[in-house]
């Protein structure tokens, strides 16, 4: 009985020792979504997220795949966070989020020569317009008379759809839509009107669920607090923003 006692101690111990181990390496999930997250994992989402986990000595990985999926994923525990994400009430309450770390302005795009009138999301009234799966702006859209929403996995496709007329609009962050038209000169028949129907912070979250959900989110905000700190996240973003953006 002695020993069985011990032993019983033991086990306990073990795992009072694992509840408090921190966390020394995190695996984030997101679509491709240049430049944010390029197809490798690499860019300014995963520069300032690898900044400030480093700082607070945990690895990231960064994995790939369509952001719906990934979301799934992350409700079961495939991946530890999404490396980007918007807030809204629903997810608010399966995920816990960071202090927001960037801001996406999102506009409406059109074909150049289609003369568009945009004047607000009311003007999207018996549109078609392209959207990426699973993303938040769905919740706006699905407020919108009458508008019909196509589903595709990434931005480049949505700007494609509006490119061929398959669509009458598209919705991009202004960032991700420049980096599009550099980088795709077929595009360049595009618009992004302004003002910009969406300014939303940009969080990683992590399913309440997930054992460790508030050391990651509290360890993350301390790195980012850091890199603010020492002025690291200003030289990170300065990277990708253009000339006119840092003036």
């Amino acid at each position: 009985m002695a020993k069985l006692s011990k032993l019983a101690l033991y086990a306990l111990m073990v795992c009072v020792a694992s509840a408090h181990a921190q966390v020394m390496k995190v695996v984030a999930g997101h679509n491709p979504w240049p430049p944010y997250i390029e197809n490798d994992g690499s860019g300014l989402v995963s520069d300032i997220l690898r900044a400030a986990f480093d700082s607070q000595g945990i690895e990231l990985e960064i994995q790939t795949a369509p952001f719906s999926r990934m979301l799934i994923f992350l409700e079961e525990r495939k991946v530890d966070l999404i490396a980007a994400l918007w807030w809204t009430e629903r997810r608010h309450k399966t995920i816990l989020f960071s202090q927001p770390y960037f801001h996406n302005e999102l506009a409406v795009v059109s074909h150049k020569d289609s003369h568009a009138d945009f004047r607000g999301a009311k003007s999207l009234r018996y549109k078609t317009v392209a959207a990426i799966r699973g993303y938040a702006y769905h919740e706006l859209l699905e407020s919108i008379e009458q508008v019909k929403v196509i589903d595709v996995h990434s931005l480049h496709a949505c700007l494609e759809m509006v490119h061929k007329r398959r669509a009458d609009f598209a919705i991009a962050d202004v960032l991700a839509f420049a980096h599009e038209q550099k980088n795709s000169p077929q595009l360049s028949d595009l618009i992004a009107h302004m003002p910009v129907l969406l300014s939303w912070p940009l969080h990683i979250g992590v399913n309440r669920a997930h054992p460790h959900a508030e050391e990651i989110i509290v360890r993350f905000n301390l790195g980012l607090d850091e890199l603010k700190k020492t002025g690291r996240y200003q030289q990170i973003v300065a990277k990708y923003l253009p000339e006119d953006e840092l003036q």
